[in-house]
């Protein structure tokens, strides 16, 4: 049985998420007790007493708000899993402080936490896993590379330059709009014209800049930012937030 706890202020909040988690669970299957606080601290009790597997926090929590109390949980020895809830958008780059496993829009409620209880189905509760394989034909012939090692590519003239995560770069001749296309399924945005991003490298996006997880920064197209970012969110919401290194 898979131990679910959810936290939420508001009465009726409360109910729908616990709701739907059990439902959607229950789709796939999967048994739950799903236990609900109204108060962060009431949650924080609990967890000094038994194990949890997946939290499903709501961040504007009167008292100790959600965001501190993932640092607080995520700190504990066999932490759960959390979920974040929040009607804010504009507040998950927060979040990433918490390792969480995924970020629930409450204006996008049902489509979300659909998304992410599939995704904790497929990674947590199966043992299938595989890398991101793809092709591409450098001078030396076909190269295969693992996806989730390509940091970003940029464009220098006529070269493509895939600056890659523990590896040496590799270069080919390409055009950067086929590229887009064949990576966009891999969970890559195009944020500049020269420069196309892997989105689970990504730390932060601003307006002007997106800084990735290792320290380095690229440049983000004033007509790019607003189709770019909102790419982003939605990658977030479908794989939640990777964490790397």
């Amino acid at each position: 049985m898979l131990t679910i706890a959810v936290c939420d202020d508001e009465k009726i909040a409360l109910d729908i998420i616990a709701g739907a988690v059990q439902k959607v669970f229950a789709s796939y299957k999967v048994e739950t007790r799903v236990d609900t606080f109204s108060r962060s601290g009431d949650l924080w009790n609990a967890l000094q007493k038994q194990a949890y597997n997946l939290l499903f926090l709501d961040i504007n929590i009167a008292g100790l708000n959600g965001i501190d109390l993932g640092k607080k949980i995520s700190a504990l020895a066999g932490r759960p899993d959390i979920v974040f809830v929040s009607s804010n958008v504009g507040r998950v780059f927060e979040t990433f402080e918490a390792n969480p496993f995924g970020f629930v829009r409450k204006d996008n409620f049902l489509k979300d936490i659909s998304g992410v209880i599939e995704r904790y189905v497929k990674q947590k509760l199966t043992a299938k896993s595989s890398l991101l394989q793809f092709e591409l034909r450098d001078r030396g012939g076909l190269v295969t590379l693992d996806v989730s090692l390509l940091k970003y590519i940029e464009c220098l003239r006529n070269e493509q330059i895939f600056h890659m995560d523990g590896q040496e770069e590799k270069s080919i001749r390409s055009r950067m709009q086929t590229l887009e296309e064949q990576l966009e399924s891999y969970g890559f945005l195009r944020i500049h014209k020269g420069y196309l991003v892997n989105c689970r490298y990504i730390a932060r996006f601003d307006k002007e800049t997106v800084t990735l997880k290792t320290g380095e920064t690229l440049p983000v197209g004033r007509s790019k930012h607003a189709e770019s970012m909102d790419g982003y969110l939605e990658f977030i919401h479908k794989n939640g937030i990777s964490i790397i290194g």
